[in-house]
């Protein structure tokens, strides 16, 4: 008969209970080098869990500053102080975004040159209707010739005599 240990439970139960707790906390140990507070990353990175971060590569080192301010999730930045556009202001943003656009079509059409001009809004429209039209056409032609077809089935199924 095996003797309880000094509580009354099995000594079994008791080394089980060392060895969970001692897996554990080698767990936590090798956790904590993923951790960035210098209590437990020394510890880990001295024993050989933790990794070190490596310096970064040249290019971004010389494209990136040193200290860069990111905004928190959730807070907004200062809005500057605009004004209201008046009329005058909105013809002038218009004209230039216009520009804009022309220059970057006009880009396009250097690289591309087998691709037709840009269209203005009623030549969008009329070849939309145009394309529907067609799809609309073609739709119909095919049911028509498939109902030519199913006519014709019946017409040879009529003729030919059953044996």
């Amino acid at each position: 008969m095996k003797r309880p240990a000094a509580r009354g439970q099995p000594r079994a139960r008791g080394i089980w209970g060392t060895k969970l707790g001692a897996v554990v906390t080698l767990a936590c140990f090798a956790l904590a080098g993923c951790a960035d507070m210098p209590v437990f990353h020394t510890p880990a990175e001295v024993a050989g869990f933790a990794t070190t971060p490596k310096a970064g590569a040249d290019f971004v080192k010389e494209t990136h500053p040193d200290k860069t301010e990111f905004t928190s999730v959730g807070v907004e930045t200062a809005k500057q102080d605009q004004k209201p556009r008046d009329a005058k202001g909105v013809k002038q943003l218009q004209a230039e975004l216009e520009a804009q656009r022309d220059a970057g079509h006009a880009i396009l059409q250097k690289l591309s040159p087998g691709t037709p001009a840009p269209q203005t809004e009623d030549e969008r429209i009329k070849a939309k209707i145009a394309s529907k039209q067609q799809q609309k056409e073609d739709a119909a032609k095919k049911a028509k010739d498939q109902g030519k077809g199913q006519a014709k089935d019946k017409q040879q199924d009529a003729a030919q005599p059953t044996q």
